[in-house]
């Protein structure tokens, strides 16, 4: 499982800014939702649907004090960095101004794409969750042999790496630390080196704080601390464009 290091832009933080912009113009008439939604869509512009939600007790009447109270958000089919995830976000305190007391987000990494990012070591393998580690089942090129590769994941604020632990081949699990010694398995070892994808690039200063599996990928999740952030974006009432700085 060599892998280089490869970096990785996600769009968590890029909705504090952008839930702020929303409200800051509601004037131009619509819901403040609509108006997110639209805003949130015409940055990140996913291929799959989007929502925003004001979850706050009478969320509207605080709408006209310029604060927005918390707002949710998902934005699927988002595409970053050469990777498509599902993008979910929950800001506190969202005022017109463009300030947020903070809040977190998840990106999920659907398997298909996590296996693509990997390259070829990867290759004719499938994956999927195994309790909080992920298992490579299939035959490794080079190889020949069906096995299951078992995996550890670990974070940093800016990277996650995923290391191979043990081997199961026809049924009897190996630790990688083993396999060295076993001749008929020197081409499996060359490929089960720990990987790192690094996140050099996470808008608002959002960490990650843990990565996990479940059912539809891997799920990143992140914080998104107090920020004042103001953004440019418009949108015109169709959505169609964007005149935003970089945030």
């Amino acid at each position: 499982m060599r892998i280089r290091r490869t970096p990785l832009i996600l769009a968590f933080g890029l909705c504090t800014v952008i839930v702020a912009t929303a409200a800051a113009d509601l004037t131009a008439g619509g819901t403040a939702q609509q108006r997110v939604a639209r805003a949130v869509a015409c940055r990140l512009m996913p291929t799959g649907p989007v929502t925003a939600q004001l979850t706050d007790t009478l969320a509207g009447l605080r709408v006209l004090t310029g604060n927005l109270g918390t707002v949710r958000i998902t934005a699927d089919g988002v595409h970053r960095g050469g990777t498509d995830m599902n993008v979910k976000a929950v800001l506190r305190d969202v005022t017109a101004h463009g300030a947020t007391d903070g809040g977190s987000a998840t990106a999920t990494i659907t398997y298909r794409t996590l296996r693509t990012r990997m390259g070829g070591a990867t290759a004719g393998m499938t994956v999927g969750a195994e309790g909080t580690g992920l298992a490579f089942s299939g035959t490794p090129a080079g190889t020949g042999l069906p096995v299951t590769v078992h995996t550890t994941i670990a974070t940093t604020s800016d990277s996650l790496t995923i290391t191979p632990t043990s081997v199961s081949v026809f049924g009897r699990a190996v630790p990688v630390s083993t396999l060295s010694s076993i001749p008929s398995a020197s081409g499996l070892t060359q490929s089960l080196e720990p990987r790192t994808i690094t996140l050099p690039d996470l808008p608002a200063r959002a960490r990650l704080n843990a990565a996990r599996p479940d059912n539809t990928g891997l799920v990143l999740k992140l914080s998104i601390p107090h920020t004042a952030s103001l953004s440019k974006t418009s949108a015109t009432p169709t959505g169609t464009r964007c005149s935003h700085s970089k945030a």
